[in-house]
């Protein structure tokens, strides 16, 4: 492909130039029989599911996302995959780039915005609870 990147397994994934495509190949070969595997082992996905990615637009809500959608194709079972992102309406966090990313991936996306942060600064006592322990517990 032009501009130094190739398209890797996961749909929408581009890899930088200069990356072993033998040994990304591999790794995404073992992650999807690992998540495979898991699914099957723990009966977490069945025929006909629909399947909500909470994503973040972080590395790890992405590749699940990615997961699932690969796992979607070879799958013996049918099953449907969204995404959903809350906005915490904090200014460090932007996940509009997500709307058109998940619309050309073809993946039914909600977008939910909640004042978490300011319901936090309200119900939080100063250096007591972090952040993460609130929104654990909401």
């Amino acid at each position: 492909t032009g501009g130094g990147a190739e398209t890797g397994v996961g749909a929408g994934n581009v890899r930088p130039a200069g990356i072993d495509k033998k040994r990304v190949q591999k790794a995404e070969k073992k992650l999807m029989h690992l998540v495979g595997k898991a699914i099957l082992d723990f009966g977490m996905i069945k025929h006909g599911d629909r399947v909500m990615v909470g994503l973040s637009g972080g590395k790890d809500s992405l590749s699940m996302l990615h997961l699932l959608l690969a796992l979607q194709k070879k799958a013996p079972i049918s099953f449907d995959v969204g995404a959903c992102t809350v906005d915490p309406q904090t200014p460090e966090y932007d996940p509009s780039v997500l709307i058109d990313y998940l619309k050309g991936l073809g993946v039914p996306y909600f977008y939910e915005s909640q004042a978490i942060i300011a319901q936090a600064s309200c119900s939080m006592t100063p250096g007591k609870v972090s952040i993460c322990a609130f929104c654990a517990r909401m």
